[in-house]
């Protein structure tokens, strides 16, 4: 940690805190050919902080908004932070890395969040618009829920507008019931994975 702030790979601020946690999850790592290019899906690491927000920045305007729920200029440690500094049980960042090993870049981040008192995690999607219908979303979500299930979290919820039919494609993915709520224009997804498709 010391030697990787001192080369400026990592910021000051960061702690072992969060290793301290959880394993990285090697299972949960894949390579992929699309398009003729290597796609490197894997958990993010504290040294990924800076290809994430550089990836946020390539998002264009309705992708921010899809992801963050209103207009963002900038994206600073606080709202990058939490996707490279994940614990892997609590929290998880799955990301997919296009080009090859060390050198790619993010071109989709897949993440969950768990809320301890219901034991079930929100997740948020994003792929780079040259990435989109390639099929990253499908794989990211897999991979989050293959770490959830891991992690023995009961499920995933996620919140969006109506509109979002790939948020909700998405989570037709997965191997349990969906339900859908409306809660102040915004659409609720929820799934327990105790809940299977019959």
């Amino acid at each position: 940690m010391f030697q990787a702030k001192k080369l400026n790979l990592i910021g000051g601020d960061h702690t072992l805190v969060g290793s301290l946690h959880g394993v990285y999850p090697l299972r949960l790592e894949e390579t992929l050919t699309i398009d003729g290019e290597t796609v490197t899906i894997r958990p993010a690491k504290p040294v990924d902080e800076r290809q994430i927000q550089e990836h946020f920045y390539e998002l264009d305007k309705n992708d921010i908004l899809l992801r963050f729920f209103h207009e963002k200029t900038s994206f600073v440690h606080d709202d990058v932070g939490k996707a490279s500094q994940a614990d892997y049980i609590k929290n998880l960042t799955i990301l997919a890395l296009a080009g090859d090993v060390g050198f790619g870049r993010v071109v989709g981040i897949g993440e969950y969040l768990l809320d301890p008192e219901t034991n079930m995690a929100r997740v948020a999607f994003s792929v780079s618009g040259p990435w989109k219908r390639k099929g990253l979303g499908g794989r990211l979500m897999q991979k989050l829920f293959e770490g959830a299930r891991d992690n023995r979290i009961l499920g995933f919820t996620a919140y969006t507008i109506p509109e979002n039919q790939a948020m909700i494609s998405l989570f037709k993915t997965l191997p349990a019931n969906v339900t859908t709520t409306i809660e102040d224009d915004m659409l609720m997804l929820s799934c327990r994975f105790d809940d299977p498709l019959t």
